[in-house]
């Protein structure tokens, strides 16, 4: 082998080394940044999580045990801070893990809001009502109410994970029901009245 030949194969290998060195180093800097994306992630979406836990029990009180909300124009204004700042934090998420993670939790918490808004006594505009101000009956801030309302009303955009579940699957797979007699009883008689629909029209 000449002189010229080997210098252009240690070229090559010199070329080679480069590129493996800079892919290696690309490869190193993107898992560096994935992973502390991964960690900044985890502190937001457990600081998201920890606004919504102070979002319901500044409302509803530390048990959960979904009584009427007491109509207290700080307690309404300050939950429905946290769960603007809660909102703030979910939309700083980057990774699909935690994005789901946050979901999760906000689902339970949407639930837990909903339950405690479920009373008659809410169905009154007296409820809202104050006597703080002379020159107004306001109490409670309009704006903090919607909030808290909107925030615990499911929202029609998502997506609802039992729409991606066949029923029929469940029903027959010879184990869902066994020893269900009351559930398998209600499936038959929900059956039968939709049969009994589609034959009337």
């Amino acid at each position: 082998m000449d002189l010229e030949m080997i210098r252009t194969v240690i070229s090559a290998f010199t070329l080679i080394s480069v590129f493996f060195v800079a892919l290696n180093y690309f490869l190193a800097r993107k898992k560096a940044n994935q992973d502390a994306q991964f960690t900044k992630d985890k502190e937001i979406c457990e600081q998201a999580i920890i606004a919504l836990e102070r979002a319901y029990n500044t409302l509803a009180g530390r048990e959960c045990n979904h009584s009427l909300p007491a109509p207290s124009r700080i307690n309404w204004l300050t939950s429905a801070r946290q769960i603007l700042r809660y909102k703030k934090l979910k939309s700083k998420l980057k990774t699909d893990l935690y994005k789901l993670v946050c979901s999760e939790h906000e689902e339970h918490w949407r639930h837990q809001f909903y339950l405690s808004l479920q009373h008659q006594d809410l169905d009154s505009a007296a409820y809202f009502k104050g006597t703080m101000f002379s020159f107004s009956s306001e109490n409670i801030d309009p704006r903090s109410a919607l909030i808290i309302v909107n925030f615990s009303t499911w929202n029609q955009e998502n997506d609802d994970p039992l729409m991606d579940v066949d029923k029929n699957d469940l029903i027959h797979d010879d184990y869902t029901l066994n020893g269900q007699h009351g559930l398998e009883h209600y499936i038959i008689e929900l059956q039968e009245e939709k049969l009994r629909e589609e034959k009337a029209t």
